[in-house]
């Protein structure tokens, strides 16, 4: 397992074009690691490096006048605190699987077996295609009634994210155990579509090599000073604007960002389409990937910040109605927009959650980037996890709540609903033109 002793994080703030153009030059001269995209002016950006290399960091730093402060002083120490301990027997209430520390790929996987065989008349288990590496990609349904509208909730696409599957394993627990009126609502009320593990080749690396991995592990098929190059950003892969506008490194095959030769390349990203294409036009209503860090809703658009969707304004509201949820019990605050206005990566092209809006036509796809603004980043501790599953169950039934007063779950999509506008308005014009003609 790669190590990172006495490695320090940075968070830099970057004021100008000069200093942004600096910051990308840095790793030409020393052994920096970016740990997110350098993008844009009047942002923060974190970086982390070894402690031979500090000294000199911290002086071209200065000499640049870029602010900055430490925010992590030891990231092994860190890192070594969030690993899980070991397993035990699997259950859905055993200590097997707790929210006060992260799990591996197999605890995760037998958690949703587990699911399965404690309400079999409820989920519906799949395995709906494997990875690269050959290890299955698993999913369940939950579905208290018929006739009912589907939510979908993926985690994990990004490796380094283990927030992401904490996040989403706790949040199921809470729905299929909870007692609480508001939860047996969204149980019963909605189906929900559960994919823990997108990404299950790249999730088992960060536990047992690189901590720091963030993508796919398929070869890109170039290579660089350290050897073949590894990995595709699954969530800049997907076919629905590739491409068109990305941030930094989009097309680098050797860095964190690569989003592949093509669109729809990876087979992760190919299987998951096709299981969300197996379920029925106008089943599912929303769309919510679990990612982190930022404390951020992100909706459709990613690759601009001048075009919207059509019915934008109503998405706002329901990312609205989460966000005042999830900041009553801790005060986290949620900011809700466009990727292209308001991610702190900047615009990204090929997301799933833009796939699944602008080809899929489900009328509610937002993002959470999930704790924090960047103290801890993509090393949450593991004693953060049950406060972040509280805000984000508080946020999701409000979410939902919000959705329904929207009558989301009773309405077609953006594009069905134009394409009745579009017939009542040919209807029309039959109408007018036979009366003009008798």
């Amino acid at each position: 397992m790669a190590r990172y002793d006495d490695f320090k994080v940075y968070k830099i703030y970057i004021k100008n074009e000069q200093q942004l153009s600096q910051l990308k030059k840095f790793r030409d001269t020393l052994p920096i690691r970016y740990l997110n995209e350098i993008t844009s002016v009047d942002k923060n950006y974190d970086v982390t490096i070894d402690p031979l290399n500090q000294a000199k960091f911290e002086k071209e730093l200065k000499y640049y006048d870029m602010e900055y402060r430490v925010t992590i002083e030891d990231l092994q120490k860190v890192i070594e605190d969030s690993l899980p301990r070991e397993r035990s027997t699997r259950s859905t209430d055993s200590p097997a699987m707790t929210w006060d520390k992260f799990h591996n790929l197999d605890d995760i996987y037998g958690f949703v077996d587990n699911l399965t065989v404690s309400f079999p008349n409820l989920i519906t288990p799949y395995t709906f295609g494997y990875s690269y590496e050959g290890r299955p990609m698993k999913a369940v349904k939950i579905s208290y009634k018929p006739n009912n509208k589907a939510i979908f909730i993926e985690s994990q696409m990004h490796a380094i994210e283990w927030i992401s599957s904490a996040t989403s394993t706790c949040f199921f627990n809470k729905l299929l155990n909870s007692q609480d009126e508001s939860m047996r609502k969204l149980l019963m009320n909605y189906d929900w579509i559960y994919v823990p593990i997108v990404n299950p080749d790249g999730f088992v690396y960060t536990h047992t090599v690189e901590r720091l991995w963030r993508k796919n592990r398929k070869p890109t098929g170039f290579s660089n000073s350290s050897g073949i190059c590894y990995g595709t950003d699954l969530n800049r892969n997907f076919g629905y604007e590739w491409g068109a506008q990305s941030a930094w490194n989009f097309n680098e095959p050797c860095d964190h960002w690569y989003g592949g030769a093509k669109p729809d390349s990876e087979p992760e990203v190919i299987n998951l389409q096709a299981f969300i294409n197996s379920f029925p036009d106008d089943y599912i209503k929303m769309y919510v990937p679990f990612h982190s860090y930022g404390n951020l809703i992100l909706l459709p658009y990613g690759h601009t910040s001048d075009i919207f969707p059509p019915n934008y304004d109503q998405m706002m509201r329901i990312a609205k109605a989460f966000a005042d949820a999830a900041k009553v019990k801790y005060g986290t605050v949620f900011k809700y927009g466009s990727t292209g206005t308001i991610n702190i990566s900047g615009y990204v092209s090929g997301a799933s959650k833009d796939w699944a809006y602008g080809v899929k036509k489900i009328p509610y796809t937002g993002t959470i980037e999930l704790r924090d603004y960047g103290e801890y980043g993509f090393f949450l501790p593991p004693n953060q996890i049950k406060e972040v599953c509280e805000e984000v169950t508080d946020g999701l039934i409000a979410m939902v709540a919000a959705a329904e007063k929207e009558e989301l779950f009773r309405n077609s999509g953006p594009k069905n609903v134009m394409s009745i506008v579009n017939a009542v308005m040919l209807l029309c014009l039959l109408q007018f033109v036979s009366k003009m003609l008798m």
